[in-house]
């Protein structure tokens, strides 16, 4: 994960240009929660909404409202999110920041029932590319490498009939989960009775060969997915790792800042995770 600054890179010069400034200019609209500073960004409102999660209202269309979290110097964190909007189309991202700067951000665009999930990274300049690896119930099944920076790594479809998810989704009660089993008719509810791990996540990877890189980790329901290479398999982890080569990179071991912004409705975050650098 290399400084943005060292770059040249068009596309990082504006996601920062979008981001950062209204991040910084909405800093005083915050709450501290689960021991985070967690401040409204773009037109975004924020108030504490339990003990562990902050409701975020007032998202606009455009997709860059929403909140900003302070970690300290963190190598991995993860979170339970859950987005509500009755548009057609849905823009959700994560970015996270190291020195002021973006370094990567994932990506998912919600059309109807299917999202498309992609990522981007700093690691190698304007030549950043990615591996999208899927695994379902812990085993990998697939995994494609060298996509390039924010094209689409994975488009999820929609779960129709049979068995139904393999969890419930950390938001869901164990009675509204039965409730949605009968209407989507599956043919077993005992998923109900397992929830979900937290659905996103982001890490420094400390393996040597990695060194450096940045990496994405997507939960959801096990459900079909299209990787950018056209195989289909059904999967319930997305891991999205940057492609570090040797010679231009310049790595970053902590990020101390993670945005979410989401387009429409409402959104909430919480159950979050620091690791924190030593």
């Amino acid at each position: 994960m290399r400084s943005l600054r060292s770059l040249g890179n068009s596309y990082w010069v504006a996601l920062v240009a979008l981001v950062l400034p209204v991040a910084q200019s909405h800093a005083q609209q915050c709450v501290k929660s689960e021991g985070l500073s967690i401040c409204a960004i773009g037109k975004a409102q924020v108030r504490q909404a339990d003990e562990t999660s902050v409701l975020l209202t007032n998202l606009g269309a455009a997709g860059t409202d929403g909140a900003s979290v302070s970690l300290g110097q963190a190598t991995d964190w993860t979170a339970a999110y859950e987005t509500s909007s009755k548009d057609p189309e849905q823009k959700t991202t994560f970015t996270a920041v190291s020195d002021g700067a973006a370094i990567s951000s994932t990506t998912s665009v919600k059309k109807g029932d299917t999202r498309e999930i992609s990522a981007t990274f700093s690691g190698s300049g304007a030549d950043s590319t990615y591996m999208v690896q899927a695994y379902r119930q812990g085993e990998l099944v697939a995994q494609v490498s060298r996509i390039p920076n924010g094209v689409v790594a994975a488009r999820a479809l929609p779960i129709g009939g049979g068995t139904g998810p393999s969890c419930r989704p950390y938001y869901q009660t164990v009675p509204d989960c039965l409730a949605n089993c009968n209407v989507m008719h599956y043919g077993s509810c005992a998923y109900c009775d397992v929830r979900c791990a937290r659905p996103i996540g982001f890490h420094n990877v400390r393996d040597q060969a990695l060194l450096g890189a940045c990496r994405w980790i997507i939960r959801d329901a096990v459900t079909p997915v299209v990787l950018a290479d056209g195989t289909t398999v059904e999967a319930d982890e997305l891991v999205l790792t940057e492609e570090v080569r040797a010679s231009g990179s310049y790595p970053y071991l902590s990020f101390e800042r993670i945005l979410f912004q989401t387009s429409g409705g409402s959104a909430r975050l919480g159950d979050q995770t620091v690791g924190i650098s030593k």
